[in-house]
């Protein structure tokens, strides 16, 4: 069992541009897969390629992927641009000042304010030829946070594990309960009809009607078969390698569906009690479940 909640970083350095890339891989729970890349928007394509690597890791949530590049800093060249660039950017910028007949003065203040725009323009390198410096990190922080995933779900899987125990637990008492309830109801018919001075014999045909149609009423066998099976699934759900959060959400609403029918059809306070302590035990489960992969 995977849970949805993970977090990971990496780093990596390409040794010839001297940037280091550095990559944080954030999931949250979700119904659905989305994915949002946060990368530098002249990587055109790179988004495609981040889905790529992660479409065999994730079936749902919200993954958040940030993508940074930080230069080496160069004490001696802190502002390295190209000068025929400058040149060529102050040429057109006067030109065009010229032609909208806007005064233009290359002070010191528009020469710097081009200057970092050259060197954060020329300073960032194609993706695709660093494709493989991204890759490295991107994996270190994919697998940093697969490995949050798989250490909280199996956390996951024990809380759930014992509170689907306590349900089968409830689920044996109720049906245990269940099976002298006809009895207590013939008896307590009798008591109502003797203390009202109508003695009947328990072979009363009458009597055996009544009885009968209460036994139909209240029978709760096959609501204990199906909550028996939904409870035995949710429990190969936990131990299976593949993604089943959907399908223990699903079962979470048929198990409700169950002990709501239980408790409609039993006349018994001890049931009704099992069934109230089932229905807050299956919303912790519901609420664990919204967690899993």
């Amino acid at each position: 069992m995977r849970s949805m909640t993970g977090f990971g970083n990496g780093s990596a350095q390409d040794n010839e541009s001297g940037q280091t890339i550095e990559v944080e891989i954030t999931s949250v729970n979700r119904k659905n897969l989305d994915v949002f890349v946060n990368a530098p928007r002249e990587w055109m394509g790179f988004e495609n390629r981040c889905n790529e690597w992660l479409k065999s890791s994730f079936s749902r949530g919200r993954i958040n992927v940030q993508i940074k590049l930080n230069a080496a800093v160069n004490r001696n060249h802190a502002l390295a641009w190209s000068r025929e660039a400058m040149k060529q950017n102050l040429q057109q910028l006067r030109e065009f000042a010229e032609s909208e007949e806007i005064p233009f003065v290359a002070d010191s203040h528009l020469i710097l304010e081009l200057a970092k725009v050259l060197k954060d323009s020329t300073s960032l390198p194609d993706w695709k030829d660093i494709e493989s410096i991204i890759e490295m990190a991107f994996e270190a922080a994919l697998n940093q946070c697969m490995e949050m995933r798989d250490s909280e779900g199996a956390s996951l899987a024990l809380d759930l594990k014992s509170r689907i125990d306590q349900l089968d637990e409830l689920t044996g008492m109720i049906e245990s309960i269940s099976k002298r309830s006809v009895t207590n109801y013939r008896d307590a018919l009798m008591e109502r009809l003797k203390q009202i001075n109508l003695e009947l014999d328990l072979d009363d045909e009458r009597v055996l009607k009544e009885v009968a149609l209460f036994a139909d009423r209240s029978d709760i066998s096959e609501e204990i078969t199906r909550l028996r099976s939904h409870l035995e699934q949710f429990c190969s759900f936990i131990t299976s390698k593949e993604a089943t959060g959907r399908k223990m959400d699903f079962l979470c609403q048929e198990i409700h569906r169950e002990l709501n029918t239980t408790g409609s059809k039993s006349t018994e306070i001890e049931i009704t009690r099992a069934v109230i302590e089932g229905k807050n035990a299956l919303e912790r489960i519901r609420e664990q479940v919204q967690n899993v992969e």
